[in-house]
């Protein structure tokens, strides 16, 4: 269990050493990367949400 830990541990210590902080161009790409998922779901969601709008317009459902 011990040498489990430390190996894990050198591990980590290695990858911290490895890591870099990214650079604005690479932050940049990633916003915009991110807000045109964002708009892309939600504008998914909203065509969806307009054609069950309108389907439930023309079937309407009876009272019982």
């Amino acid at each position: 269990m011990s040498s489990r830990v430390s190996e894990f541990w050198e591990n980590t210590k290695r990858i911290v050493k490895l890591a870099q902080q990214p650079t604005r161009q690479e932050i940049w790409m990633q916003l915009k990367i991110t807000l045109l998922g964002l708009f892309v779901v939600g504008g998914t969601g909203f065509i969806i949400t307009l054609i069950m709008s309108v389907i439930t317009g023309l079937f309407p459902i009876p009272a019982t």
